[in-house]
């Protein structure tokens, strides 16, 4: 009851009346921004030149045609591969004595003793030596000839100085001189040194060479020609003198045959 009692005094009294707020003010107007300037306009670039427009570079010359070459011949003969330099073969038989290199160094061809001796080169004359030893050339080289046609020979000795124990192994030799007259040999020096001495010695000239009979027959018939030689006729083989009447000039080679066949 009571609660009933108190809502309707609630009902009766009024409420009062809310009062109005005030009005909420106008807010000043905002202000309008005064209009942007506008910006001059850009000035307008001077026009770019126009350069000038580039030369034509010259044509360019074309060059001749290049001249074909003649076609190279097709050699008949295949090409050997280059071969590699051999070693100087090993020197053997006479020359490689050292006295046989001492005598050839010295005695280079030509005259010596005044014509008296012709030296050739080394086995110039061993086709002929061969004939007149009969094959017998083993250590033998020829140099030479005389005035008068008999044959120079270089004999190696030292396999017969080791054989027979005698002289000196390592160097022994001799020169000898086939005596195409009388068929026999004679030894001129038992050294290189020796005979090398001998060909400026008159004693040695007169006693192996004829000196005195070369002297006399030079000044008749005159100096021998390089393939000639002082010859007997008749060959002393066949009974001849050694007389300077007796002496003529001859051809060589073919005096030392008729010789080796008389």
């Amino acid at each position: 009851m009571a609660q009933r009692r108190a809502a309707k005094k609630a009902t009766a009294k009024k409420s009062a009346p809310a009062k109005k707020s005030a009005p909420a003010k106008k807010s000043a107007p905002v202000k309008k921004s005064a209009p942007a300037k506008k910006s001059a306009p850009a000035k307008k670039s001077a026009p770019a030149k126009k350069s000038a427009p580039a030369k034509k570079s010259a044509p360019v010359k074309k060059s001749a045609p290049a001249k074909k070459s003649a076609p190279t011949k097709k050699s008949s003969r295949t090409k050997k591969a280059p071969t590699s330099k051999r070693a100087a073969p090993m020197k053997v038989g006479p020359e490689s004595h050292p006295a046989f290199d001492a005598l050839t160094r010295r005695l280079k061809p030509g005259s010596y003793a005044g014509g008296l001796v012709v030296i050739t080169a080394p086995g110039a004359l061993d086709d002929e030596m061969h004939d007149w030893l009969m094959g017998n050339v083993d250590g033998r080289r020829s140099i030479g000839r005389t005035a008068f046609g008999e044959i120079l020979v270089f004999r190696d000795l030292r396999e017969r100085a080791r054989e027979l124990g005698v002289g000196d192994p390592d160097n022994e030799a001799d020169i000898a001189l086939i005596d195409v007259h009388f068929k026999k040999m004679t030894v001129l020096g038992t050294s290189v040194d020796t005979f090398l001495e001998g060909l400026d010695d008159r004693d040695f000239q007169e006693a192996f060479l004829r000196l005195s009979l070369f002297d006399e027959v030079k000044r008749r018939l005159g100096p021998c020609k390089p393939n000639e030689c002082y010859g007997f006729v008749p060959a002393l083989a066949l009974g001849g003198s050694e007389e300077p009447e007796t002496v003529q000039r001859l051809d060589w080679q073919v005096h030392q045959s008729i010789l080796l066949q008389s």
